[in-house]
């Protein structure tokens, strides 16, 4: 049976991690909570993930995988959607130098909103007069523009994650993730932003990976994730010294 490690280390006061000890005052570090952020400056490079409850649930496993190697931030909330990003990113940024920024926003760009803008939950297209969807492609394609070129004035390595599926989703309701996808990958080609296919990659796995919810992963498709997501980081960081 495969067990995420860091459930593991939640069950006992001493665990194993990536073959290494744990002690009981580390259950509850960044390597263990996405929302702890590392607290000691240790010269590694710095990475910071942006993105939505998916990257949440990734970000602790990203950790362990790049733990000594990188240390991984990201903001302490859920990044939502690409005009709530464009909105929060300079506070997110903090004026801190970044070495690598893997950045994602898509799902909750495709919610359907109210006319008063509040979530209406549908997954199908069948809706009640007055809803919108939160973004269009169009205005989706235009926060993206605003968002890469800001993140580039870091001078750090951009990566941008595809959105995963929805799976619960059905006929066009389930192709508005994908059509944002084109649009971000037009985007990132335009801009020389490196994609990492999270959509492809998962898709193929989702029976197993994910949650009941078929929008959110169980822990062993956030160990996978993770792993992916610490791959595309570690090849885009500058090369160490010997």
């Amino acid at each position: 049976m495969n067990i995420a490690p860091w459930l593991v280390l939640l069950a006992s006061a001493t665990g194993v991690v990536a073959g290494e000890p744990v002690v009981e005052a580390e259950l509850h570090t960044h390597l263990t909570d996405a929302f702890v952020n590392p607290q000691t400056a240790t010269g590694l490079p710095r990475v910071l993930i942006i993105g939505d409850s998916i990257s949440i649930g990734y970000t602790a496993p990203v950790r362990l995988e790049l733990k000594g190697i990188a240390d991984v931030f990201r903001p302490n909330e859920n990044c939502q959607h690409s005009g709530y990003v464009l909105a929060k990113l300079n506070a997110w940024l903090g004026g801190k130098k970044w070495d690598v920024i893997h950045f994602n926003c898509g799902i909750w760009d495709t919610h359907f909103l109210d006319a008063k803008g509040n979530l209406v939950r549908a997954d199908d297209q069948i809706l009640p007069p007055g809803v919108r969807i939160r973004h269009t492609p169009e205005q989706y394609r235009e926060n993206l523009i605003k968002i890469v070129t800001r993140l580039q004035r870091t001078g750090a390595k951009l990566i941008w994650a595809s959105t995963t599926p929805v799976m619960r989703r059905k006929g066009e309701r389930f192709e508005a993730i994908p059509t944002l996808n084109r649009v971000a990958a037009e985007v990132m080609q335009t801009n020389g932003v490196v994609v990492n296919d999270l959509y492809d990659y998962v898709l193929p796995h989702v029976k197993e990976w994910q949650s009941p919810d078929q929008a959110h992963f169980n822990d062993k498709g956030n160990a996978e994730l993770g792993k992916r997501v610490a791959q595309s980081i570690q090849q885009a960081l500058p090369q160490r010294k010997n």
